[in-house]
């Protein structure tokens, strides 16, 4: 019985009953058979178009010319070629696919809002082509005496187009269960994973567009016989919406929405146009308050009262684990070879005037665990971009396997054998875990690209899956959605994606970011693993793991590469101790004797934290944090990277909600306000990175943020000379230290009890630092200041206070000069 009620239910059942029935249910309303013929054109329209929006996530408002050309072509091909409409028809769809594809080419160079006015400018074009010459398409009037032999009947014809409908809504389902559809929608929710996985993304939205074009194509040439003859208005712009139109009232996130929406869109504008010319004020109401009310249209609504938010492109049950699922590694052991498997060499890379790789060297070894640590900004991750080839470098050489990959694009470096993790978690977020690791695996099987069989009938793709869900103890949750994992959760899921490609490197970045102890604990334990199986190059701000884990570690400090060799080595290395807790020359630069002013409780808070408790993506960063800022005082918020800092900032700033805990200026609760709010009453912050707008000029930048009661542009020019020389300058000809400057100014120009500075001293040369430090000095007399910097001795010197983060909590608070006096504690807490 579950079987037969399976069949009855199945999308392609419910298709063909609703064509089947359509005929004879909208005449007692005063429709016609032809109108019924219409809504199963425009239902295979509308899934035609739902292929490239709702599964690749490309929005085009150039499906009218597709379906448009395919009209003109299959009516011009019935009048002159061959007068059979069953030729005529497929030479209509196979116009279309051409065109589809002359488009795809020049089209999906670009991306995002120029992708979509591309779609619409040819569209038009077509339309101008088709409208104007007369003597080929007819012009205004259009192509006339189109008949339909043996099909004049409109019953007839009826069951013709759904017969002919069908068949091609059957192949579409067939594709979008493939391994080709399923990669479709990775791409959809996240292009640069699926590019990270092995998939070259532009071949494979190319062919959605084709196939796109082509089903959309048959069923314009079906219009042309439906209506018997062929007009330009189908492909004016102001058709070209209809069925992004359609897709959106029935769903553009389920299989059947297009049926829904072009039904509710073709008999809605017949009935409504028979009361009043202006039927589309009442229509576009209606759309409205689609989009408002139900973003998942007609097909969100049905689901709400089943009470299930899940999108239904395709199916939603996850295979069944097989019997006796083997361990994917059991016979797997690091080779005897001790030669690099990554050798980089002179590698280097600038934007603009800030350079973040120079000539960095670096090996990595058969079966090795190698880190590469060093501060914020150091270019790390800049580093991992450019080995997978998502960024290109200026010079060096990348080898891999005794092969230079550089000029490598993403997609073919991933499948000579190198995968990587993202610092900030890149999974396919409406897809389930299973189907995640799914699409993943199936990148390196022989079946990966069909677009034929079922994604899920693969049986060596479906072992592997299981085995790397058991490994990062995920099984249990295998059918559950990615956005619902907890972030720990999110992690392990990482791993799996980065496994799955059965790749030689592993390149980890930051994979413990963001987590409480336990799940620490549990990711590192994998990490260990994995050693050995595989040579794995780690990126990771836990210091205390890093030494216990790697074989070796390299730093990077400003883009170079200051000490590298064995753990125990580097937690000595007197450039690695310099580089974290910023003992340097330009130390003597500040004047000790604001340590004087130390005092161990502040008189008056200005800005109280009490047990904050925030993050994001499901995460948890901060866990109960509490501190104060006292009228007058420089507080320091140190910790190793990646404990918190800028997420505490952030929280302060409604950047980030809380989720518990109070945060308080000057007496007033501001928890959940606004940063805009938040700013308007008297927190200003100095972000990390510096965000100035560049293409504006200093004094553009300044005056956009100036309100009554904040700083003269004279009195910011007398606080930075420099500034004041530059004042017409744009912001992207500014020098690292110029924009820190700017960014600091920019945050006096509104009235300010409170300053937030985020890392204001990365990056800067040491002359800079001590102007930079000189003007921090000066603020104090007009506001509180709270601090987060990892130039460790810098910063104490110029403190009243400090609070050291680990993991998200407050480990120390005290007198910054009884942390200055305990190298010790300061060795313990924040170097490496």
């Amino acid at each position: 019985m579950s079987r037969v009620r399976a069949v009855l239910l199945h999308p392609l059942a419910i298709l063909a009953a609703a064509f089947v029935v359509l005929p004879f249910v909208l005449p007692l309303i005063g429709s016609t058979v032809s109108l019924s013929t219409e809504i199963v054109l425009y239902t295979l329209y509308g899934l035609g178009y739902n292929l490239l929006l709702g599964y690749t996530g490309l929005v085009s408002f150039g499906a009218s010319a597709y379906f448009g050309m395919a009209s003109y072509a299959a009516g011009l091909a019935f009048l002159h070629l061959f007068p059979n409409v069953y030729l005529s028809v497929a030479f209509g769809t196979v116009f279309a696919a051409l065109v589809g594809l002359v488009l795809g080419v020049l089209i999906l160079r670009r991306r995002g809002i120029y992708f979509s006015l591309l779609t619409l400018a040819f569209t038009q074009l077509f339309f101008e082509i088709c409208y104007t010459w007369t003597s080929f398409t007819g012009g205004e009037n259009g192509l006339q005496g189109v008949t339909r032999p043996s099909l004049e009947n409109p019953l007839r014809f009826h069951f013709f187009s759904v017969a002919l409908v069908l068949v091609a809504i059957y192949l579409l389902w067939r594709i979008v269960h493939s391994p080709f559809g399923r990669v479709l929608q990775a791409i959809r929710d996240n292009d640069q994973r699926a590019r990270c996985l092995g998939y070259d993304t532009h071949r494979y939205k190319l062919l959605a567009f084709v196939l796109s074009a082509t089903f959309m194509g048959l069923a314009g040439s079906l219009l042309t016989f439906l209506i018997q003859g062929v007009y330009a208005d189908n492909m004016n712009w102001q058709h070209a919406g209809d069925p992004v139109m359609m897709t959106i009232l029935g769903g553009m996130h389920h299989f059947m929405g297009p049926l829904w929406g072009s039904t509710v869109y073709i008999v809605l504008s017949d009935q409504l146009s028979t009361y009043t010319e202006h039927w589309w004020l009442a229509f576009g109401v209606i759309l409205i308050a689609f989009i408002l009310l139900s973003p998942e249209g007609l097909s969100g609504i049905y689901a709400r009262l089943r009470n299930t938010r899940r999108w239904d492109l395709t199916r939603g049950e996850t295979p069944l684990r097989p019997a006796g699922v083997a361990h994917l590694f059991a016979d797997r052991t690091a080779h005897a070879d001790t030669r690099a498997v990554l050798a980089v060499r002179g590698l280097r890379k600038r934007f603009g005037s800030l350079v973040v790789a120079d000539n960095v060297d670096l090996d990595l070894r058969p079966g090795e665990l190698h880190s590469l640590i060093g501060p914020n900004g150091a270019g790390k991750t800049t580093f991992f971009n450019m080995l997978t080839g998502l960024i290109p470098h200026d010079a060096g050489t990348i080898v891999f396997r005794d092969r230079d990959i550089g000029a490598l694009p993403a997609h073919q470096r991933i499948n000579a054998g190198i995968a990587r993790s993202f610092q900030i978690v890149s999974v396919f977020r409406n897809l389930t875990v299973y189907e995640t690791v799914r699409v993943a695996v199936q990148a390196k099987s022989r079946h990966g690209k069909s677009l034929w069989r079922d994604a899920y009938a693969l049986p060596e793709v479906n072992e592997r899956v299981w085995a790397l869900l058991d490994i990062v103890n995920l099984s249990g949750r295998a059918g559950e959605i990615t956005a619902n994992l907890a972030h720990g959760e999110q992690r392990l899921l990482e791993i799996a994606l980065t496994l799955a490609t059965d790749p030689d490197v592993l390149l980890l970045d930051e994979p413990l970011a963001g987590l409480g102890d336990a799940d620490r604990e549990r990711i590192g334990r994998v990490i260990k693993g994995l050693a050995g199986r595989h040579s794995i190059l780690l990126i990771e701000h836990d210091i205390d793991r890093v030494l216990s884990l790697s074989d070796r570690i390299t730093v990077l400090h400003q883009g170079r590469v200051i000490a590298e060799g064995k753990p125990q080595e580097i937690a000595r290395h007197p450039d690695v101790i310099e580089a974290y807790l910023g003992r340097g020359a330009e130390a003597a630069a500040v004047r000790p004797a604001a340590a004087e002013r130390a005092r161990a409780v502040p008189a008056a808070a200005a800005l109280r934290l009490e047990e904050v408790v925030a993050g994001y993506n499901g995460s948890t960063i901060l866990h109960g944090i509490s501190l104060e800022v006292g009228a007058g005082e420089v507080v320091a918020l140190l910790g190793r990277n990646g404990v918190g800092k800028t997420t505490t900032l952030r929280t302060i700033m409604g950047g980030v909600r809380s989720s518990a805990g109070k945060i308080s200026l000057g007496g007033t609760d501001i928890t959940r306000r606004s940063p805009d709010q938040i700013n308007r009453l008297g927190i200003s912050v100095v972000p990390e990175g510096r965000r100035i707008f560049p293409n504006l000029t200093v004094s553009e930048n300044l005056m956009l943020a100036h309100r009554p009661g904040g700083w003269s542009m004279e009195q910011v020019f007398a606080l930075f000379p420099t500034l004041g020389g530059r004042r017409s300058a744009r912001g992207d000809a500014l020098s690292g230290g110029e924009r820190q400057m700017l960014a600091i100014a920019r945050a006096l120009m509104a009235p300010t009890n409170v300053i937030l500075l985020d890392e204001p001293l990365e990056g800067l040369a040491p002359a800079i630092i001590t102007e930079v430090l000189a003007a921090i000095a000066r603020l104090r007399e007009h506001a509180s200041i709270l601090i987060a910097e990892q130039k460790v001795g810098l910063v104490l010197q110029m403190a009243d206070r400090v609070y050291v983060m680990v993991s998200g909590q407050i480990a120390f608070r005290g007198a910054a000069r009884e942390l200055q006096q305990d190298q010790e504690l300061q060795m313990r807490l924040l170097g490496v």
